[in-house]
């Protein structure tokens, strides 16, 4: 969850509010090209220079569209950084529809920056994720005094209501494309994913002459524990693998759960000593943490190295999968 302030100018106070988070998902041109049809729209039927989207930031309100015209002031991507009192701050300090018939006449809106820009009479509401954190707002301005009638006012509410249903459709297939590729017990990929990175990453070494390696990992003793300590137990010690290994491995790597107690982790542009090195380097803060949970809870890999005489992205996997059963059974000397 992102927070950032804006200063209320109508009350005079400043506000913390929550704003788009990292795990919101990115705006696609389909429904941006939407957004602008909207807004141009907008501009048109009201009758006024400037309808614009805007997006708030951590330091920011910046315009993320803007209706088209020779007469609208504001540029995409312009911003003015918050604590200037601007007329969106206001709304999204307050959460409700803000209108401002002519700024000129009123004290505390006669100097806000829009007048800069000739723009003094306003009307916006704010703009929210499904979550209720703020995307921004959507707004009209006008050179000119405006009370904006309540028609205008219920064509703008139509429009916001529009725009957030987009981001909750997002919303929605962002969950939907994460339970297609997540592990839902682990929160890593699961072996469909990992089957899709492991042909890409195949394809890409098979035609530049690139490289990549495969970990195949596997939990020791996990029947037994399961049956002395409960299978709540086991499934402590898959989250716990899960979690520590993704804090020491690199962004460019892949984890996965293949299934039960397995795991792989797919390193591109790896070659085999690199990835022992790398799996030296896990192992100490991972044991650490699985040993919290149970003494005996420890694992086994092997490791393999992508060969141009590969036939298929399987064959890696089958030789990193032969590598962990030797290890396993063979008192685990890793080479």
């Amino acid at each position: 969850m992102g927070n950032t302030t804006v200063f209320m100018r109508d009350q005079g106070v400043l506000k913390t509010v929550t704003i788009t988070s990292q795990n919101k998902p990115p705006i696609n041109e389909t429904i941006i090209n939407k957004w602008q049809k909207i807004i141009n729209l907008i501009a048109k039927i009201i009758a006024v220079p400037s309808a614009l989207i805007m997006q708030i930031t951590e330091e920011t309100m910046k315009v993320y569209l803007r209706s088209g015209g020779s007469e609208n002031p504001y540029k995409e991507g312009a911003e003015d950084s918050l604590g200037n009192g601007l007329y969106c701050e206001t709304v999204i300090g307050t959460g409700n529809e803000l209108l401002v018939d002519d700024s000129l006449k009123q004290k505390t809106w006669k100097d806000n920056p829009d007048v800069k820009l000739n723009m003094i009479s306003y009307c916006g509401l704010p703009i929210r994720w499904p979550d209720k954190e703020y995307f921004g707002t959507i707004c009209v301005l006008d050179s000119n005094p405006n009370a904006y009638n309540e028609e205008y006012k219920e064509l703008l509410r139509e429009f916001r209501a529009s725009i957030e249903n987009d981001l909750e459709l997002l919303c929605y297939q962002q969950k939907l494309l994460y339970y297609a590729e997540m592990d839902i017990l682990t929160a890593v990929y699961n072996r469909r994913k990992i089957e899709e990175t492991l042909l890409r990453e195949y394809k890409r070494s098979k035609r530049s002459s690139a490289t990549f390696s495969v970990a195949v990992i596997d939990m020791d003793h996990f029947k037994y524990i399961n049956d002395i300590y409960g299978h709540s137990k086991g499934d402590m010690i898959l989250k716990a693998f899960a979690m520590e290994t993704r804090k020491v491995i690199r962004e460019t790597d892949v984890l996965g759960r293949t299934g039960g107690d397995e795991f792989i982790l797919i390193s591109p542009d790896t070659d085999h000593k690199d990835m022992e090195i790398q799996m030296r380097r896990i192992k100490k803060p991972v044991i650490e943490k699985l040993h919290k949970i149970v003494e005996i809870a420890d694992y086994s890999y092997g490791i393999s190295e992508f060969s141009m005489t590969d036939n298929d992205q399987n064959e890696v996997v089958t030789r990193a999968d032969d590598a962990m059963y030797a290890n396993k059974h063979g008192g685990k000397k890793y080479l």
